[in-house]
This record gives structure tokens, sequence and C-alpha cells, in this order.
């Protein structure tokens, strides 16, 4: 995140600039962006991810819809890990959005109004945003252990795969998120700033002159940095390869007994188990390479910035695409968790028609009521004509 973030948006490193009661924007922009840099910054923060993040919570959206209309969703494996992580992945993608947008538009950014509010709550935003990102991949990581210890330590799993584990578990992970994200508040302090050209003043956010804090601030930047990125890769490459063989083994010693027997309903059930087996290691594999391929760049982009610096234009692109990555990866959580599963499908089938079916109650009562207020009607008319006719009788 940028150092100057009233002017430049977020990002995921900052140079330490001592902060003042008072300071003037000349002393502490020593940069200036080209139009290439502005404008790739202005397609990813207010083009790119709010596209991105409208999808992912669309998506995390439906799944919660799917997994809590339905009482056989219930009995799902990881029921609480996969509704935590949807609501983790849709409230990181709103508070990364409020984080990274507003200030990469001039209209908002240049307001003073704006400025003046905004300064005061973005540090929030951001903390929220950090907490419930580093959720997502702990939780990720809780839902690996549990069906790693399902497959690779099946007797064992019932005292350890339990509603009461999953829940202490989701709870750690917000806990540990949040201590892990704190700094950005503690870290920074708020200054107002006049800017010369615009004879205004204006509110940034520098990173704080305490040299504990500025210690502090960096030893969580690198530690977030281990724990949530390289660590998670790691430790899913780990727990998904020895699932893999382990299924692998399985597969081998049927298929000895499948010989052994030689029957033919035996074969037959013997393709249906490897075609399954090679579904899970499909997916398997998804979960590492996506964890790689959307959260792995954090860790090379905070070396890049390291070395070029935060304002070099090479940085600012490759931070724009490893962004663009996050949001993606808390979007696609939905369909690499959920919609690879057969009978998650068939659940959100259900729902959908459930959902149609309400809508349609919804206008056939009107149309019933309107045909019986038309039936009321001709009754009430024909009891006025029969009542004159008596009248004309008389």
């Amino acid at each position: 995140m940028d150092e100057l973030i009233t002017l430049e948006g977020a990002s995921q490193s900052e140079q330490i600039i001592g902060s003042h009661d008072f300071c003037n924007f000349s002393n502490i922009t020593h940069h200036e962006h080209d139009e290439q840099s502005i404008s790739i910054v202005w397609w990813s923060n207010v083009a790119v991810l709010p596209v991105i993040a409208l999808i992912g919570l669309a998506c995390n959206l439906l799944n919660m819809a799917v997994l809590t209309s339905n009482k056989t969703a219930r009995r799902i494996p990881s029921w609480n890990l996969l509704i935590a992580l949807a609501v983790c992945d849709s409230l990181f993608l709103i508070f990364a959005t409020l984080d990274v947008t507003p200030l990469s538009i001039p209209s908002l950014a240049f307001s003073t109004s704006f400025n003046h509010f905004y300064s005061r709550i973005v540090l929030y935003i951001r903390t929220l945003a950090s907490t419930f990102y580093k959720s997502s991949v702990l939780i990720v990581v809780a839902f690996n252990i549990e069906r790693y210890l399902c497959v690779v330590c099946p007797l064992n799993s019932h005292r350890w795969c339990t509603s009461r584990n999953s829940k202490n578990a989701i709870a750690t992970a917000i806990v540990l998120s949040f201590l892990c994200s704190i700094q950005w508040p503690l870290a920074y302090d708020t200054i107002r700033c006049f800017e010369s050209n615009s004879n205004q003043y204006y509110y940034v956010i520098l990173m704080s002159t305490n040299r504990a804090l500025q210690i502090y601030y960096r030893t969580m930047d690198y530690v977030s940095l281990f724990a949530f990125n390289v660590l998670p890769i790691i430790g899913l490459l780990y727990m998904n390869s020895r699932i893999i063989f382990t299924l692998r083994r399985v597969v081998d010693e049927d298929s000895r007994k499948y010989e052994e027997t030689k029957l033919s309903d035996g074969l037959i059930q013997h393709d249906a188990h490897n075609n399954r087996t090679m579904r899970a290691n499909a997916m398997l594999f998804a979960v590492v390479f996506m964890l790689f391929f959307c959260v792995g760049p954090q860790a090379p982009a905070r070396i890049l910035f390291d070395m070029y610096g935060q304002y070099h234009p090479k940085a600012i692109l490759y931070v724009c695409l490893s962004q663009q990555l996050v949001f993606l990866n808390a979007s696609l959580n939905f369909c690499l968790y959920c919609v690879v599963s057969k009978r998650y499908r068939t659940l959100m089938k259900q729902t959908l028609k459930k959902f149609l079916h309400k809508l349609e109650g919804v206008d056939h009562p009107f149309q019933i009521n309107l045909k019986q207020t038309k039936s009321s009607s001709a009754h009430v008319t024909s009891l006025e004509d029969h009542h004159a006719h008596l009248i004309q009788n008389v």
C-alpha cells in the first residue's frame, strides 16, 4: 500500500517517511508518475478490480444461499469451513474495493470533503480487508487439513474432524489474522498537509516517526508475507501430495483384489473408482495451483518493491497484477471448493428451482385474486340484475 495513500491508492509496500504535525506536499512528494503508470493504476483499480469483486460477491452469495437454504447441505463435510470461506471472501472483496478504488477516481481523490472523511477511516478499512484476506487463506489451510486427516489418518479423523473443532479453527483464524493486520492504524499517522497548487489542505497518511513502530510494522510485514503466502503454499503442496499418494495406494490395492477375484461387477466398480480418484486428484492439484498462482505473486511483489521502490513503473504494473490475482482468488474459491462437487451441483440446482418457484408464487396469487375478483364481480352483477327484474315486476 502506498505511503501517500490520499494520492496514490493501495499497494503492498511502503517507504518510511517521517510524519509531522504539519507538512507541505512539496516536502513529501518527490516522485511523479508518468501517464502510462497512472492509466494502468486507473484501469486496474477502477475498471478491473470492481468487476472481479462484483462477480465474486455474486458467486459467494449464491454459495451461501445453497449451503444455508438446504437442510441436506449441512451434511456436507466441512460445512462450517465452506460458509466461513464464503463470508470472509465476500467481506474481503467489499473492504478491499473500498480501499483501492476511491482514491483512483480523480473527482474523489481531489475532493477536500471526501479526503477529510476518507483519511479518517481508510486505515481501518485496510485492516479489515487484510484481516479477511488472511482469514480466507487460513480457512483454506484448515479445509485441506481436515481433508488430509480424513484420507491419510481415517481411524483418528473422527476425533479431529468435528463441527466444534471447525468453529474453533475459524475463530482462531480470524483472531490471528486480525492480530497480524492491526499494524496499519498503529504505525501510521494522519497528517494535515498544504497543497500549494490548489491552495488547499489535504490529509495524508504517513509512517510514524516512532522507531519502535517502524520496526514493528516491518516485522509484521515480513511475518505476514511468510505466514500467509509462503507457508500455506508449502503446506498445501505437502498435504495434497500425501493425499494423492494415499489415494493412489488405495487404488492399487483395490486393483490387486479385483484381479484376484476376477468378478465382472468388480471390474466395473474398479473403473468407476478410478474415475472418482482422477477427479479428486485433479481438484487437489487445482487447489495448490490456484493458491500458488493467485497468492504466490505477493512474495515476488514484495521483493520487487524493495529492489526498485514503490514508484518504479515495473513495480506499479506488477502490484496491479498481483492485486487482480488476489481478487480473483477470493472469487474462484466458490468454483474450486463447491462447484466441482456433484452433490453440491445438485443442491445448487434445487436452490435455483426453489427460488424460481418462489418468484412464480409471488405472481400466481395475484392472478388467482384477479380471477376471484372477476367472478365475484360477475356474481354481484347477476344479483343486481335479478333485483332490478323483481322491481320491474312489482
